[in-house]
């Protein structure tokens, strides 16, 4: 995470985290109680769900929205593969759904249906059997959003404490496999404390969104797409490498009451994507004359955004907006329908002729003679 504290803020989630995972359901209500003023019913009650209501046209536009997002993920499933790489032994890779996941759907300043169709449809596409849901202070459009994709297990609570709970499990919150989907702070620092008891997605802090324009570009265009990713919070970034002295002027008077919002002149296309490779943004948007050759070259970004804006990857793409931030999208991707899947290697052996050749030099050299004696013909 860049500029967000989060090493200040690891002591602090930790006592969070490992109250919860010593107290169970006390811990974690205590925590809500102290951090967000109430003390919920933790699993909203079906009632509640079925209750939870959404307009016709927001109806239409999420099921539009899994529709896309379910047809994407499909796309991307990876095939079985079985190789002889060793005469006499055969070596298989098989995807295998995880068994549960539990999803982060933020709350509190605004709510994030989307989040939870970009997190549940891949999953249910990849086959996860048992899917929880925590968000604080649940919205109705959310619990409409889970009711549509078939989601009963929903928790009232979040931030860090939450994220404790589907890490090691309460009372109430059985534990899960791997937690995925969007957070503050607090929720990035608990997904970290955690990865060593379960598997997480990405940190995914504050959203990021550089955006790189010529004189082509339309500078009431590129300060709405600032602005767009500016809203998620004084945390967020939104920085523009502008190719054009006007285009810099012009979209400054659009942005100037964004603190998050910079500006940089720079003087060539190289300089720019040196620039943005090194940031690694979240999203990227090119505003070029010559986008595609531009996007060819980019090597670091959660998603390329060519000559579109970044919010048709929020809504209406398909394609993840659970990205990665903070420079990790130097070396990780976004969610994507392998996220829920995993990989169990199988060997087989008809002979171990030239196995036996490649291994015991190996174990021998290595010290490991037991190892050689498990191979000697029997």
């Amino acid at each position: 995470m860049r500029a967000a504290g989060l090493d200040e803020m690891l002591p602090r989630v930790a006592e969070i985290v490992a109250d919860v995972r010593a107290r169970g359901d006390e811990g974690l209500l205590d925590w809500t109680e102290e951090l967000d003023g109430e003390r919920p019913v933790l699993r909203v009650p079906p009632e509640e769900l079925a209750a939870a209501r959404l307009e016709d046209d927001v109806r239409a536009s999420v099921r539009a929205l899994a529709d896309a997002v379910a047809a994407f993920s499909e796309a991307q499933r990876p095939v079985d593969t079985s190789v002889e790489a060793v005469p006499g032994v055969v070596s298989e890779r098989r995807w295998r759904p995880l068994s549960s996941v539990g999803i982060y759907v933020p709350g509190g300043r605004a709510a994030y249906p989307s989040s939870l169709v970009m997190t549940a449809v891949p999953a249910r596409a990849a086959g996860v059997e048992r899917i929880a849901v925590v968000t604080p202070r649940p919205a109705e459009a959310t619990l409409a959003v889970a009711r549509e994709l078939g989601i009963d297990e929903v928790y009232a609570v979040g931030g860090a404490q939450a994220i404790a709970a589907l890490a090691y499990g309460t009372e109430t919150i059985a534990p899960v496999d791997k937690i995925v989907g969007p957070g503050n702070r607090w929720v990035t620092a608990a997904k970290l404390l955690v990865s060593s008891a379960v598997a997480i997605d990405l940190p995914a802090g504050p959203s990021e969104v550089i955006v790189i324009a010529d004189a082509s570009a339309d500078p009431a265009q590129c300060a709405a797409d600032l602005l767009a990713q500016a809203e998620h919070g004084p945390d967020s970034e939104a920085l523009l490498l502008a190719l054009d002295d006007g285009l810099a002027e012009a979209v400054a008077a659009f942005v100037a009451d964004a603190d998050n919002v910079k500006i940089e002149r720079v003087a060539s296309l190289d300089e720019a994507l040196a620039r943005s490779d090194d940031y690694a943004p979240e999203h990227l948007e090119l505003w070029l004359d010559d986008s595609e050759a531009f996007a060819a070259r980019v090597r670091n970004a959660g998603t390329v955004f060519v000559r579109t804006s970044a919010v048709v990857g929020d809504y209406a793409a398909g394609a993840t907006h659970v990205l990665p931030t903070g420079g990790l999208a130097k070396g990780a991707g976004g969610l994507g329908l392998e996220s829920f899947l995993k990989p169990i290697q199988f060997v087989r052996a008809d002979s171990l002729e030239r196995a036996r050749e490649i291994a015991l030099p190996l174990a021998r050299i290595e010290g490991l003679p037991r190892h050689a004696a498990a191979l000697e013909p029997r």
